[in-house]
């Protein structure tokens, strides 16, 4: 059995060398972040059709990222770009105008739109 001293000094240690890690760990992060950046970055600019829609673009490439787990995201990104040509084609097939709305007020003498 260990006294409280060594507990607490067992403790010190151990938080002392998670706070000395932690800059490495956040440098690391935003290090990865700014590559995926760069990556998306270059991505849209190799094709420059996806991005009026990077809405459809980003449901592919997450599609395709959870379909490949531990694959590199660039080798994701040239996976995806024949699943989201195709994905745009069925989208752009598809009229996105919002329709007027009827008039729904109802009085004496009229009974609305329909």
């Amino acid at each position: 059995m260990i006294t409280e001293e060594e507990r607490q000094s067992i403790i010190d240690a151990a938080v002392e060398k998670a706070l000395l890690l932690l800059p490495e760990v956040v440098g690391n992060l935003i290090m990865n972040q700014a590559h995926q950046v760069k990556l998306n970055r270059d991505f849209y600019k190799k094709y420059p059709e996806f991005s009026d829609n990077k809405e459809a673009v980003s449901a592919v490439l997450e599609t395709v990222d959870r379909e490949n787990p531990g694959v590199d995201y660039e080798a994701v990104l040239e996976k995806a770009v024949p699943l989201i040509k195709q994905r745009l084609s069925q989208v752009s097939k598809v009229n996105l105008n919002v329709p007027r709305r009827p008039q729904r007020r109802l009085s004496l003498g009229n009974h609305g739109e329909l």
